[in-house]
């Protein structure tokens, strides 16, 4: 769509998501840290975080502001809007506890990337991704293991709008190269990522799809280089994925 086309937005909007954001990166903040940082003024800030308040999206803290426990409602509905969360959490779990490692369940939403579950194992490495939090769908296994079974046109959709960052010296930026690796993952049926949103990680990833083709997710595991050596992935990791992935596919097709 060209810009000049684009539907206008509300700014009152755009700040009040701004605001929440904040508080959802930061925690507890006060009027005047949220005014620094957001660059807006005082009185106009205090407006927002009341209309908030009132409207029970945040709540009052010590002398700051926090995003209110009602979160956790708006949670729950939107997990059991999900159709395979209970099927998908109970194979992650299980990958997690048989590899030692950190398995997750992430969607495609808009165009990016989101983490919906996460399971660590006893090995688990630290992640700096969040759940919840979205990524470029490029840059993770998880999402070239859900790109590469989408029409070709919602792919150019997606690169044309986020393009193909660089997050390391590992991440494909280039278009031509990054097509062929989803050929790739269709033809060996899993997608790898190999340091290429975060050094010293590597992840496999499997795509979770419906009876009738269309791509629902994909489930993943990550570890370090050092422990995910080629021959694990081949010889353990892929199969373990894959039959998760069947699990998990049949009994949305039973229920």
């Amino acid at each position: 769509m060209n810009d000049n086309n684009k539907p206008r937005t509300i700014r009152a909007v755009e700040r009040a998501s701004r605001i929440i954001e904040e508080l959802e990166n930061e925690g507890a903040m006060t009027l005047s840290e949220i005014s620094n940082d957001l660059d807006i003024s005082k009185s106009t800030v205090h407006t927002y975080l009341y209309t908030l308040s009132q409207e029970g999206l945040i709540t009052k803290h010590n002398d700051g502001y926090r995003l209110s426990l009602r979160y956790l409602s708006l949670s729950e509905r939107v997990k059991n809007r999900i159709g395979i969360y209970d099927f998908v959490t109970q194979e992650v779990d299980e990958l997690a506890k048989k590899t030692k490692e950190r398995a997750q369940f992430a969607m495609l939403e808009d165009d990016s990337v989101i983490y919906i579950y996460r399971s660590k194992g006893e090995n688990a490495i630290p992640t700096t991704l969040s759940i919840g939090q979205y990524v470029y769908p490029h840059s993770v296994a998880s999402g070239k293991a859900i790109l590469a079974y989408l029409p070709d046109h919602r792919v150019d959709e997606i690169i044309d709008k986020h393009g193909l960052p660089k997050q390391t010296e590992n991440t494909i930026t280039d278009r031509k190269t990054f097509k062929q690796n989803l050929d790739t993952v269709r033809e060996r049926g899993y997608a790898m990522g190999n340091e290429e949103r975060l050094r010293g990680v590597r992840c496999i990833a499997t795509p979770i799809r419906n009876d009738t083709g269309r791509v629902l997710g994909s489930i993943s595991i990550s570890g370090p280089v050092r422990r995910m050596s080629d021959d694990r992935i081949e010889n353990e990791l892929r199969d373990q994925l894959l039959q998760s992935t069947n699990v998990i596919e049949v009994n949305a097709k039973l229920s």
